[in-house]
């Protein structure tokens, strides 16, 4: 149990380090399938969206530091879309507790394939210019942060896979900027649904400790990792993975 936890928490931390996206929705995706065929044992929904949110927190701490550390983190951007999605992530999360465990699956696949088709979408070969905060871009920010937070906090994600296409289609950063002001966005996502979290749920916190070490551990080798790529191979592996994962989901909930 422990070693597949951890091995289970590092592969996920890779990619969260690595593309900010996906890392959530694998780790998810693999404690749904692994307890079951090796292990003998199943996590309800309710109880992998903890998992998932707590190892998210420390996961794309880790990661953000060595973006920041990169100077590759708009803090604008992150203050205006993290502190509305730290408030939407405890909202969401009560909401969640209230609904069954198919229909969060039924959300969590949707938003995965959604994603990953907003992966697909070439971006500008222009050179991308500064993002200039005006009354406008903060108004829908800020809604746009507490809408992403509560989705994020009923599936159990830190939702960087809505943060990083918005970061790309609406913000125009370059891919690894984008990456970096996620990573910290979704932090604070992640905190606001950690808090809920602890209020209302009986978390095991031996096994989530050991998801957290394999987490942080990935995610320092993902951020390394990232800057040897070519962003577009960046995209494509996010947007594929997203989408293999979702279709699987959907396959298994009407089948």
């Amino acid at each position: 149990m422990i070693l597949s936890l951890f091995v289970i928490g590092l592969f996920s931390g890779i990619l969260t380090g690595l593309l900010s996206i996906g890392g959530g929705i694998i780790l998810i995706f693999l404690l749904m399938i692994i307890p079951p065929l090796l292990l003998n044992t199943t996590f309800p929904m309710h109880t992998i969206f903890s998992f998932s949110i707590m190892q998210a927190f420390f996961s794309s701490l880790s990661g953000g530091y060595y973006y920041i550390r990169n100077k590759l983190v708009d803090t604008k951007i992150m203050f205006m879309l993290g502190i509305p999605a730290m408030f939407g992530g405890f909202v969401g999360v009560l909401f969640a507790n209230q609904i069954s465990d198919f229909s969060l699956t039924i959300l969590f696949a949707t938003f995965a394939a959604i994603s990953a088709i907003l992966m697909q979408i070439p971006t500008s070969k222009a050179v991308p210019t500064p993002f200039i905060p005006s009354k406008k871009t903060w108004a829908v920010s800020i809604l746009f942060g507490v809408i992403i937070g509560v989705l994020g906090g009923l599936v159990g994600l830190s939702a960087g896979f809505i943060f990083v296409p918005l970061m790309l289609y609406f913000y125009k950063l370059p891919i690894k900027m984008a990456i970096g002001t996620s990573l910290i966005t979704c932090f604070l996502l992640a905190a606001g649904s950690l808090i809920s979290k602890l209020s209302i749920s009986d978390i095991n916190y031996g096994q989530v400790a050991v998801l957290i070490a394999g987490g942080i551990i990935g995610a320092q080798i993902g951020g390394r990792i990232t800057k040897k790529m070519n962003s577009i191979t960046l995209k494509r592996i996010a947007a594929y993975s997203i989408l293999i994962v979702s279709c699987k989901l959907f396959y298994d909930l009407f089948t």
